[in-house]
C-alpha cells in the first residue's frame, strides 16, 4: 500500500449502484473571496484547472480544461458568491453529472467542500486522482506559489486510490482521444 504523506486526505464516494458520488474537503488558509476567485474566474482557473471561460450566473455556461484531452462543459445551476457553486458537467469519461463548491469561512481560512456526483465507477480510477491533483494544484496556488505544483503526480495518486479504496475493473488509462 503506498503512503498518503503529503497529499492531504482522500478523497472518499458514495457507491450507487454503477455510479459513485465523490466528496473532497480541503482548508485553504486563504479568505473565501480568494477561494472563489480560484473557482470562477477563467484568468485564475487557467493556473491550475487549464482554460476555461464562466457566464457568472445561474444558467450560464462553464467550459473547463478547454484544449485538454478531457475538456468539460456545463451550465452554473448555483451561482451564490462566495458560497456556493454548481453546475453540470459533461465530457467524453462523465456525461450528465453535477459538481458543487460549497465554501465555509473558517476565521482567516476557507474549508472547501466538493461534490462530483453521477461517476460512472468505471472512470474512478481516473476522477479520484484527477480531482486529487487538480486541488493540490488549486492549494499550491492560494499558498503563492509562482508556478502551481502538486507533490504528487496524476499517476501516483492513481495507484494510491486504486490501492486504498482497491478499485476494480475500473478504466486506468487516459483515452488520446474520442470520436
Amino acid at each position: 500500500m503506498h503512503d498518503v504523506q503529503d497529499t492531504q486526505a482522500l478523497g472518499t464516494f458514495e457507491q450507487h449502484g454503477e455510479d459513485l458520488d465523490l466528496r473532497f474537503e480541503r482548508l485553504y488558509p486563504r479568505p473565501v473571496e480568494t477561494v472563489w476567485s480560484a473557482l470562477t474566474e477563467p484568468e485564475r482557473l487557467k493556473d491550475w484547472m487549464g482554460a476555461a471561460r464562466v457566464e457568472p450566473y445561474a444558467g450560464g455556461r462553464i467550459d473547463l480544461m478547454i484544449g485538454g484531452v478531457q475538456p468539460m462543459t456545463g451550465r452554473i445551476l448555483i451561482w451564490d458568491p462566495p458560497r456556493t457553486l454548481e453546475f453540470s458537467w459533461s465530457n467524453a469519461d462523465t456525461q450528465n453529472s453535477v459538481v458543487r463548491y460549497k465554501l465555509i469561512r473558517e476565521g482567516a481560512s476557507t474549508r472547501m467542500i466538493f461534490t462530483h456526483k453521477g461517476i460512472p465507477y468505471a472512470r474512478s480510477g481516473l476522477i479520484l486522482p484527477g480531482w486529487h491533483t487538480f486541488f493540490a494544484l488549486l492549494g499550491s496556488l492560494l499558498d503563492g506559489a509562482p508556478t502551481p505544483h502538486a507533490p504528487r503526480s496524476w499517476r501516483e495518486m492513481q495507484r494510491v486510490y486504486v490501492d486504498h479504496y482497491q478499485l476494480r475493473g475500473v478504466l486506468l488509462d487516459v483515452p488520446k482521444s474520442h470520436g
